[in-house]
């Protein structure tokens, strides 16, 4: 009986040890996968805040790139440029063998290509000390303009404009497109990084299907400015490193500047890396954009990587952190873990072997332990991006599914006059005034129910205030929200207003110098600029056209300024050479005016107000949709009026005659689409009484007859 009371008391006391040991066992297993759990979400949080700056960096640098493409696509298609070009692509190399209108070309294009390297800086450093010489110190030829022909041989350039050779073979190694090629960086001839961008110019009246007849080529330094880009403001990373890279003939070349931990500093293009370097970060991100891994930077430190393509380019922007800052805190959270864990597995054998019942308070022990863990983090990442947006000047907001406020930076604070902590938790209708919580409830909506990004201008203050309001999807694990980002456009709007204002002053004020320069065709610049505008609203264009018509109608006369006062006024009359000068005062008011930038195509349309319907006016052979809308317009306005004002050897024709006029040269001279336009005008809306005083005669001062 002893023997079997023993028997049973081993046999239970193995079982309890094998079911302790198998607690223990998965209690361990337990553990570490809880501290692997918790090291996998905080390198994932990691990733996210590189995501976010990379996407910032990547964004600042290709939209620098895409500011100096399209400055060099607008000088490439300006048609002026190309015309000129045109005369001079084929001149002997010889100078002297040149005619003076090549060289007037020349001379032209040369001062073209000066001003606009000036305004979109193509041009090198100056290195000046006045206290020393007096004067400029000599500079390295690293940036400017040139125009090619369609060999590559340069044209013309700027003064300090550096070889092209380069740059143009690489144009044509990648199949002389039709857009711009960014080509570099590469060393200057003083050492400097620069790149230079190719751009193809055809004729004027050719297109983007036919030969260039030349090319236009930028050089631009890459200085502190342009490295700036790569540093993300408000930054909090000690040890994140951004810089950029590019594979070529088996190594990684590192082109912009990099800092070592010795404080020594590689100049861009400098510092060079075999690819197949085991590990190497940016090898990594030259092979797999777009992902995470952790790998080797250039002095052999763990770092986390990421990197992304820079569009139009052989670039590769990378990011990494320091392993130490992205885990070493997680490690050693780990560790206690692990150690705690052990703990309160001893702790809880003891208790399992002692009384049963303390089981439940060791869970709810670890429990808290995790929800401890989990605050801590949650209060780091909000004071983060607490941080990251309290530097932006921009009211930023996120609310959740329900409409309650989860976030506010410190711009939301100042425009709704309340503190963070009044603001979190509350529903937008209470936040916000009712006119305002409803539409932001609305465009909330919009964003939730079609997991779309929404963009609106809000006005207040009576129109005084203007905003431009983007509502965009927020996902945080199954959580969706919506985050709001509020950007004040007042001065924007009025600066503006202010220069549209100071326009119209300035194009009335040349409207009444016009006119006064040929008094027996007073008022006929503002009248041809009142019925075009007529006739672009009955079209139902938009107001950059209408504008557009206006100004040109206006101005069209602009060259007479040129033309001496006595051919204006003389009632009988002209020499073939006088009326040449009259005739050509049309094109030398778009010449005046080229360097004047508007916002819709005037000069163009200058140009083109004596091109016909048929293709028989000026420039020649230019007909039909190809003619500029504007331009048909103001042609259709400049034969109305004219037809109807009287004149010092005329009367004015009925307005029903003029009409008729313009009916029978339709499709023909003017296209018929603006002239059934003024018709109906005429017609349907009050035209012909309107416009009666048109056909008085105003007779001239005894000065002026």
């Amino acid at each position: 009986m002893a023997e079997n009371s023993f028997w049973k008391v081993r046999s239970a006391g193995i079982a309890v040890s094998l079911l302790v040991m198998a607690a223990a066992v998965a209690a361990m297993v337990f553990a570490f996968r809880f501290a692997e759990a918790e090291r996998e979400r905080d390198q994932l949080i990691w990733q996210n805040q590189m995501s976010v700056i990379l996407a910032g960096r990547q964004a600042a640098i290709e939209e620098w790139l895409s500011e100096q493409t399209s400055s060099l696509e607008k000088l490439a298609e300006n048609a002026a440029l190309r015309i000129y070009l045109a005369g001079v692509s084929d001149m002997p190399e010889d100078r002297s063998s040149r005619t003076d209108d090549q060289l007037a070309r020349m001379e032209y294009l040369g001062n073209q290509l000066k001003a606009h390297a000036l305004r979109n800086g193509f041009v090198p450093p100056r290195i000046e000390d006045s206290r020393a010489i007096g004067a400029s110190l000599e500079t390295a030829r690293v940036a400017g303009l040139a125009l090619t022909n369609a060999q590559g041989q340069v044209l013309v350039s700027t003064s300090d404009m550096p070889s092209v050779t380069r740059a143009v073979a690489a144009y044509m190694e990648a199949g002389a497109g039709t857009k711009p090629l960014i080509y570099g960086p590469y060393p200057a001839e003083n050492g400097e990084p620069v790149i230079a961008l190719v751009a193809p110019v055809y004729g004027v009246q050719e297109d983007e299907n036919t030969t260039a007849i030349g090319f236009a080529v930028g050089i631009k330094l890459l200085d502190q400015g342009f490295y700036k880009k790569l540093s993300q403001p408000g930054d909090m990373s000690r040890t994140a490193k951004t810089y950029l890279v590019r594979q070529r003939s088996g190594v990684v070349e590192y082109l912009s500047p990099i800092t070592m931990k010795s404080g020594d500093v590689n100049a861009p293009m400098t510092f060079l890396l075999d690819e197949k370097t085991p590990s190497l970060a940016a090898a990594f991100v030259l092979e797999h954009p777009g992902l995470f891994a952790r790998r080797i930077n250039y002095e052999g430190d763990r770092v986390l990587v990421t990197g992304r393509k820079i569009a139009g380019t052989d670039w590769s922007l990378v990011r990494t952190v320091d392993s130490s800052e992205v885990l070493g805190q997680v490690e050693a959270r780990r560790r206690n873990i692990l150690w705690m864990s052990g703990l309160i597995i001893v702790a809880v054998t003891i208790l399992l072997l002692l009384i049963w019942r303390h089981g439940v308070s060791v869970r709810v022990s670890q429990a808290a332990e995790r929800q401890r863990v989990l605050t801590g983090k949650y209060e780091k990442l909000s004071h983060f991006m607490e941080v990251v947006t309290d530097s932006q000047p921009t009211s930023i907001t996120a609310v959740d599914e329900e409409g309650h406020y989860t976030f506010a930076n410190h711009q939301a604070e100042k425009e709704l006059g309340m503190d963070r902590s009044d603001i979190i938790g509350h529903p937008l209708k209470k936040v916000l005034d009712p006119a305002a919580a409803r539409e932001a409830t609305g465009h909330c909506q919009e964003v939730l129910d079609e997991d779309r990004a929404v963009s609106t201008i809000v006005t207040r203050d009576e129109g005084r205030v203007t905003m431009k309001a983007d509502y965009l999807p927020l996902k945080v694990g199954t959580e969706k929200g919506v985050l709001m980002v509020m950007e004040d456009l007042t001065q924007l709007v009025r600066e503006r207003e202010r220069r549209e204002l100071a326009l119209k002053n300035l194009v009335r004020t040349l409207t009444t110098i016009i006119d006064s320069r040929d008094p027996h065709s007073a008022n006929h610049s503002a009248r041809v600029a009142e019925v075009a505008g007529t006739i672009a609203r009955e079209m139902g264009c938009d107001d950059v056209t209408v504008e557009t018509v206006e100004i040109a109608g206006a101005l069209m006369n602009l060259g007479k300024i040129l033309v001496p006062r006595e051919v204006l006024t003389r009632p009988g009359g002209l020499s073939s050479e006088e009326l040449l000068t009259i005739r050509e005062s049309l094109q030398k008011s778009a010449d005046m005016l080229e360097g004047v930038e508007f916002e819709g195509p005037v000069v163009e349309t200058l140009r083109q107000i004596r091109a016909h319907w048929n293709g028989s006016g000026s420039p020649e052979g230019l007909s039909g949709e190809d003619i500029l809308l504007t331009a048909r317009i103001v042609a259709v306005a400049n034969a109305f009026v004219a037809m109807v004002s009287s004149r010092a050897h005329r009367p004015g024709l009925d307005m029903e005659e003029s009409a008729l006029v313009l009916m029978n040269d339709a499709e023909k001279i003017y296209d018929r689409r603006p002239v059934s336009s003024l018709l109906n005008y005429l017609e349907n809306r009050g035209g012909i009484e309107k416009w009666r005083s048109f056909g008085a005669f105003e007779e001239l001062p005894e000065d002026q007859a």
